[in-house]
């Protein structure tokens, strides 16, 4: 009994790891390591329901086990509560992953097109969808205005965009747009910018889309990336 909690307790807490790492290395995709998670969490709850048993039942007749058992229902917590706090996050953002500062005419992709595989998310904007749901959700992603003129805005967007460790793909001043891709520190997923600068007669106005390539939910990760460039934008000048 000692042993099956103790591997128990082991393949439980390295489940996630090794699903981040396993999908990093390309060694599976993102829904074999959404299986190794679930199932990793599963056996997390068969663990620590079995240790807490253990542990009443062998409080007495056997301490050394029902310390183990005790250990092992405190290993069993760490996946559980780490996908719980996940889960937490999940359900304080809408399920979706492309959004626009501008929902009537968002800015289009151009080079980054032809970088995205067919099972990668799609590209377009269904405004009447997604427009209600981001506007409630996000109503801080907005199209900002700038005294810059266009080519100082082009260059000062691009510019920003390698600050912000983007991989700059794509820089037309002449159009007004800047595209990249920005890879997440855990697990590594690639998002996709665009950044459209327009004139106008006070100077320009700077828009952004940014787009998951998988996955339905980007747990408010887009968002936070367009907000943050707007921020830094406006800090800059």
């Amino acid at each position: 009994m000692n042993k099956l909690l103790q591997i128990s307790a082991v393949i439980a807490l390295l489940g996630f790891p090794f699903a981040v790492l396993g999908f990093r290395m390309d060694l599976f995709g993102f829904g074999v390591s959404a299986s190794i998670i679930k199932w990793s969490v599963f056996l997390a709850l068969g663990l620590f329901v079995l240790s807490m048993i253990v542990t009443f039942w062998k409080r007495r007749s056997n301490p050394g086990l029902a310390k183990s058992a005790r250990l092992a229902a405190w290993i069993a917590m760490v996946p559980i509560l780490g996908v719980a706090a996940l889960k937490f996050g999940a359900d304080g953002v809408p399920p979706i992953h492309n959004i626009s500062t501008d929902i009537e005419n968002p800015p289009v992709f151009d080079v980054i097109t032809e970088v995205r595989a067919a099972e990668h998310n799609p590209l377009a904007y269904n405004a009447e969808v997604l427009g209600p749901v981001q506007s409630q959700a996000y109503p801080a992603v907005r199209t900002l205005a700038s005294s810059l003129a266009k080519p100082a805005a082009v260059e000062r967007a691009a510019a920003l965009a390698v600050e912000l460790g983007w991989d700059v793909v794509n820089v037309n001043a002449e159009a007004g747009i800047v595209e990249a891709t920005d890879t997440t520190k855990l697990w590594g997923f690639k998002d996709d910018i665009v950044v459209r600068v327009t004139s106008t007669e006070a100077g320009s106005l700077i828009d952004l889309r940014s787009v998951s390539r998988i996955g339905v939910s980007d747990l408010g990760a887009n968002a936070k990336r367009i907000t943050e460039f707007l921020d830094a934008f406006k800090t800059a000048g």
